[in-house]
Parts: structure tokens; C-alpha cells; sequence
């Protein structure tokens, strides 16, 4: 199992548009393999009203597992998740609509972070998570589910001001991995729209973060996942989910745990830190 949180600096750069993109182009693996999207921004999900067009009730997601406690959590975690796709492989589980619920989470992430531990490989299967975390430094943010994750990814645009902002989101993040016993280098960039005017290089430079990859600016394809909008039989071809599919398969390489394997693990051991200090190298002309 891995768990990957997506964050941003500022609003809209993409984070949920990412998350849902590379879950839908997830390497699955092995049969019975799956991976769930967990909508934890706490400024009000969008997964619920906008790609899944407000076809789930309040009571389904995050939300209802407020009152369920021990065993019972991980059970209703996966119950309440809803399919993506007919085989029930890749999954969501919506979050809430209105930023004065968060109060009511705020003891919900570490039972949750150790269920989702624990049911990762339930019935022999492998979930991987990804974590729309919103923007970084939300009122009553899921913090545990950050601390927990084996790999964070700072989502920005490349033009200046969003660089700039994701600036001091990125030394944020990397001071909290180091105080909790984390490595800095779990912690990578991803672009959306490269050479919008700035490349990988020169942001992984002006951020000091590694860039772990980079989805295509294509609107139209974005609005499917972001608002809805009807998916034509070019969708799945569209340059945001060829790249989506790309960026999934270096990130599957990048963080794939073996079943035994808990969420949280020692810094020493860590396959995804050669992978982005090799990726960091190459970014800026030096051999890794």
C-alpha cells in the first residue's frame, strides 16, 4: 500500500482534477488490486457536487463515519466509498460540502489513517490512497493524514505567482516532515501546465522540491473530472489523462509497498527517496 496527499498553495491548480486523474489511471497491478481517491480538504470538497454531479447524499463519505468507531470504521470506510469504474476497483470516498463540518472531523484522521492501514490488504486485496488534502494551512486540515502520507505533492501551476506562493507551502512541508520524523524528500512538486511560462527545472530551483511530473493543461478534459462536464470517447486519450497516465505509472513505481507493509514507515526506508533525489539530479544537469 501507498498513500499519496495532493496540496496546494493557493485555490484551483488542480489538485482535485489530479487526484481523480491518476486515480482513474492508476496502475492496478495484480488482480484485486485497487486505489481510493479520499476527499479530505477541509476548505469543502468538490469530488460529490462536481464529478459525481451530486449523486451522493450527505450522509455517504467522510461524514459518516463520524460516529462509527473501531472495527466498525474500516467497514463503513469502504462501504460508504464510491465506484468509479464497474469493477469497483478504483474508488472514492467524498468528503464534506461546507467548511463548518470540519469541526466535527477533527478526531476522525488518525482513526482513519490507522483503518485505512489495517484494511489496505483486507480479503487479499492492495489499496493505494490518494489524498485530496486542498490547500495548505486550511483551518482544522487533515494533518494526520499528511504526517502519515509516504509521499506529498505539492500541486502549482508554472507561472510566477503560483511558484511564488508554492514557495512557502514547500519549506511548510518540508519543516513538518522533518519535525515528525519524516524526510524532506518525501515531499515532490506537481505541475500542472509545464512551460506555462516555467519548466520543471527552473521550479524545482525557485521551490527547492523536486518535480515528480507534470499533467497537461487541457481545460476541457479537466472540466469532466473538476465539474462534470460530459466525457466524449476522446477523454480517456485527452492530454490530461495521457499525461495523468504517465505521471500514475512513475508514481506507482516510486512508492509501491510490499503487502506486509504498514502506511507509515521509517525514514530509512524509503524507495521513494533515491527515486526523487535521482529525478531532483537529473532536474538540475548533475548525474545522479
Amino acid at each position: 500500500m501507498s498513500l499519496i496527499a495532493l496540496t496546494s498553495a493557493k485555490g484551483s491548480p488542480g489538485v482535485t482534477t489530479g487526484a481523480l486523474a491518476l486515480a482513474l489511471t492508476w496502475p492496478l497491478g495484480s488482480p484485486g488490486s485497487r486505489v481510493l481517491v479520499l476527499d479530505a480538504d477541509m476548505a469543502g470538497g468538490d469530488i460529490a457536487a462536481g464529478y459525481l454531479r451530486g449523486a451522493v447524499s450527505a450522509a455517504d463519505g467522510i461524514l459518516g463515519l463520524v460516529s462509527d468507531r473501531g472495527p466498525e470504521l474500516a467497514a463503513s470506510m469502504w462501504s460508504r466509498s464510491i465506484a468509479l469504474d464497474e469493477h469497483g476497483a478504483r474508488l472514492v470516498l467524498t468528503g464534506i460540502s461546507d467548511p463548518a463540518q470540519a469541526r466535527s472531523l477533527g478526531t476522525l484522521w488518525a482513526t482513519l489513517t490507522a483503518a485505512l492501514s489495517a484494511g489496505a490488504h483486507e480479503g487479499g486485496t492492495v489499496t493505494d490512497v490518494i489524498v485530496d488534502l486542498g490547500r495548505v494551512g486550511t483551518v482544522a486540515e487533515a494533518t494526520a493524514l499528511r504526517q502519515a502520507a509516504d509521499l506529498i505533492l505539492l500541486v502549482t501551476r508554472s507561472s510566477l505567482p503560483a511558484v511564488a506562493s508554492a514557495r512557502w507551502a514547500a519549506r511548510r512541508l518540508r519543516d513538518e516532515r522533518t519535525t515528525t520524523g519524516g524526510e524532506a524528500a518525501a515531499v515532490a512538486c506537481l505541475l500542472v501546465g509545464e512551460s506555462d511560462p516555467y519548466g520543471a527545472a527552473e521550479i524545482a530551483d525557485a521551490i527547492e522540491l523536486p518535480v515528480m511530473g507534470a499533467l497537461a493543461w487541457d481545460p476541457a478534459s479537466a472540466g469532466v473530472l473538476s465539474v462534470g462536464a460530459p466525457a466524449s470517447w476522446r477523454f480517456t486519450r485527452s492530454a490530461l489523462m495521457r499525461s495523468a497516465r504517465s505521471v500514475a505509472a512513475t508514481l506507482h513505481a516510486a512508492t509501491v509497498r510490499p503487502a506486509s507493509t504498514s502506511v507509515r514507515l521509517d525514514a530509512t526506508d524509503r524507495p521513494v527517496t533515491s527515486v526523487l533525489a535521482a529525478n531532483e539530479a537529473r532536474l538540475r544537469g548533475v548525474a545522479p
